[in-house]
């Protein structure tokens, strides 16, 4: 799988899903175990197999299930243009409406709203100044789509929370029935669009609009104002008994939520740092961790519990076989620590030396 603009033709001409393959779990490590679009696509247009993740373009249909859920935002679709309403005292409304809830297309009118992930909503809010954001659903019970619903709503409460406990404005959404959508669209051209116009809309809204992946790592900083004892979005653990210290997932972590922060005098340890409030929950350290320290990401709820960046101090040692640097928690005796924990396993390679060498000291 390579970065490109795939086409097919299900959604119509011009529909398109760019795919940022260097971004994507599989792309960095050899055994990824995320399945984020496949469980999303109900159309299977992902597949994930014995030879890695394959897509097929003609059986996607754009509803954008995929790009909402992907952790490291590798898959984009150009944004929706909502309806705009600017009400007498000056605020904003954005509508966007599901295209199997309104007989009329044009501007607002989307796939699927589970397609649009919170992030990319609070984010439409904030580049359009809008206070509140109307949502006109279809029918999910009877759509194979309706079953991302329960997911996105867990979602989108835990954000919501998290956005708060940070202070920054959270957009109030309201679902609104078909009947309230105008018949017709003003501002649509006036010959019929094909159905991935849908997706850019002709509206100039759409121009400010970031493209549309899941924005996890946008939320970052808005989120990052929040007290260090906030619910975080996403959950790991380390087990620090079975860790080896490699720090493979200090270099593949794409937020910096594992960080190896440099001794503060010569000398003195380092400090091993898992910070939450800084997760995505692409899962790339759990998929990198030979000792499988590292739990997958749960997702998230909106009663998460409250935790704040954990640490643990590592001296740098040398190994007395391979003389290659490692790190090694400080707290314990050098004897059981003097040879590196891929020595002591026997393997005649270590395939993370330069991980631990290119980490700071």
């Amino acid at each position: 799988m390579s970065a490109a603009n795939v086409t097919g033709d299900p959604a119509g001409p011009g529909h398109r899903l760019t795919i940022h393959a260097e971004r994507c779990v599989h792309t960095q490590v050899t055994h990824g175990t995320c399945q984020a679009c496949v469980s999303a696509c109900p159309r299977q247009a992902w597949r994930h197999g014995p030879d890695g993740l394959s897509f097929d373009a003609e059986a996607c249909d754009a509803c954008g299930l995929c790009v909402a859920d992907c952790p490291t935002d590798a898959l984009e679709l150009p944004s929706p243009a909502p309806r705009v309403t600017t009400h007498a005292d000056g605020s904003r409304t954005l509508a966007l409406a599901c295209e199997r809830a309104v007989s009329s297309g044009g501007a607002g009118v989307t796939p699927c709203l589970y397609g649009l992930s919170p992030g990319w909503l609070v984010r439409a809010a904030e580049v359009l100044s809008a206070a509140s954001i109307t949502l006109v659903p279809g029918d999910c019970a009877r759509c194979p789509r309706g079953g991302a619903g329960p997911a996105w709503r867990a979602q989108w409460l835990a954000v919501a929370e998290r956005l708060r406990a940070a202070g920054h404005p959270v957009v109030a959404i309201t679902p609104a029935s078909a009947e309230t959508w105008p018949a017709s669209d003003a501002s649509a051209a006036v010959a019929p669009r094909p159905r991935w116009r849908r997706w850019r809309g002709d509206d100039r809204a759409a121009a400010a609009l970031p493209p549309l992946p899941g924005q996890r790592r946008w939320l970052l900083a808005p989120m990052a104002r929040a007290s260090a004892s906030a619910a975080t979005l996403w959950s790991v653990t380390l087990d620090a008994d079975r860790c080896t210290w490699c720090l493979a997932c200090v270099r593949l972590c794409p937020s910096e939520a594992l960080t190896l922060r440099p001794a503060d005098a010569p000398g003195a340890p380092a400090r091993f740092v898992l910070d939450m409030h800084r997760c995505t929950g692409c899962g790339l350290c759990h998929d990198a961790c030979d000792s499988h320290a590292l739990s997958a990401p749960r997702s998230p709820v909106a009663q998460a519990e409250a935790t704040g960046p954990t640490q643990w101090t590592l001296a740098r040692r040398r190994c007395s076989a391979c003389r290659v640097e490692y790190f090694w928690p400080d707290s314990e005796p050098m004897a059981p620590a003097a040879i590196c924990p891929t020595c002591r396993q026997g393997r005649a390679r270590q395939h993370n030396r330069l991980v631990q060498q290119d980490c700071p000291t």
